[in-house]
């Protein structure tokens, strides 16, 4: 299973989906407290959970930043960041997740996608008794809150809001230094075309990622993500194509391989070798790591 397979197959869901609720009642830690996931629903800890599993990596990040991973004891396959993350077990997650093997392990949550995972797979776990936590982030906004829950829910509050405080000033700082820039048009690319090209639209958090470094996204009259032609690709001929394919996509060079299709060799991005692979993880995970995934862009673009 591909890295994108998981969002490819249930993204259009993202519409469907009501927006994050955070609102949370917390009461003294001898009395336990309450936290609202993504769904809306109240989720009661008894205690800063000691056993935890995360099958999204942008979760597994933030549990990460928020210095509780060595309370991780599983997470999915495809969670690769920080490092440390070698060290923990691997689950396989979405469609072919194991649900006897999360209960053999007895956590005190789960951490889970609510466009990765299923109705039935919640139900499951929850039917034998195991505490999830769902998840769910569109955009820039929406990472911030979930920072905020999944902080409620391991009850680090203060260091989610430090976080969260942390991204907007970046973020700030770089929509500053990106007041002069001459708007550049951008095709991002988060499936190859032998997937079916899928690309990035407004109400998504590389979008406004775009708009924050001073660049034009091609595909910001489209919403959400989106399946593209690669006609329509040629037409809006983007100065800059950035790719976050890789060979786990089943691409050994990225570059090379957008070069090579028919008729590509009329876009600028081109013609012009403006043809780039960024750190796909950093730029496709609702995480701490969306500020570096700004920086890197911009330096890509501008310098």
């Amino acid at each position: 299973m591909k890295r994108f397979a998981a969002l490819l197959v249930v993204i259009s869901l993202l519409m469907l989906v009501t927006g994050c609720n955070t609102q949370s009642a917390k009461v003294p830690e001898n009395k336990g407290y309450v936290v609202a996931d993504s769904r809306g629903k109240d989720i009661s800890f008894t205690k800063a959970p000691e056993k935890i599993i995360s099958l999204l990596p942008s979760d597994t990040e933030i549990i990460y930043a928020l210095g509780v991973g060595d309370k991780v004891i599983a997470v999915s396959k495809y969670c690769n960041y920080p490092e440390d993350t070698k060290n923990k077990q691997k689950l396989d997650s979405g469609n072919i997740t194991n649900i006897e093997s999360i209960i053999g392990l007895k956590p005190d949550v789960v951490f889970m996608g609510q466009m990765e995972q299923t109705v039935d797979q919640f139900k499951q776990l929850e039917d034998a008794g195991v505490k999830i936590f769902v998840t769910k982030a569109g955009n820039i906004e929406d990472t911030y809150k979930v920072i905020g829950m999944v902080g409620k829910a391991l009850n680090n509050e203060a260091k989610a809001t430090n976080i969260v405080n942390g991204m907007k000033k970046d973020f700030d700082d770089l929509k500053n230094k990106a007041k002069n820039n001459v708007p550049k048009k951008v095709y991002i690319e988060i499936s190859p075309l032998q997937s079916g090209l899928w690309s990035c639209g407004k109400g998504t958090f590389q979008n406004e990622i775009c708009e924050i470094i001073g660049a034009n996204n091609i595909f910001s009259d489209v919403d959400s993500w989106k399946q593209v032609a690669e006609e329509q690709v040629i037409s809006r001929n983007p100065e800059y194509i950035l790719t976050t394919v890789g060979e786990i996509d089943g691409v050994a060079n990225p570059v090379a391989e957008i070069k090579s299709r028919a008729n590509w060799n009329k876009i600028d991005a081109v013609k012009n070798n403006k043809v780039f692979v960024t750190d796909g993880d950093a730029l496709i995970r609702p995480g701490p790591r969306l500020v570096q995934a700004a920086k890197d862009l911009m330096k890509l673009i501008y310098g």
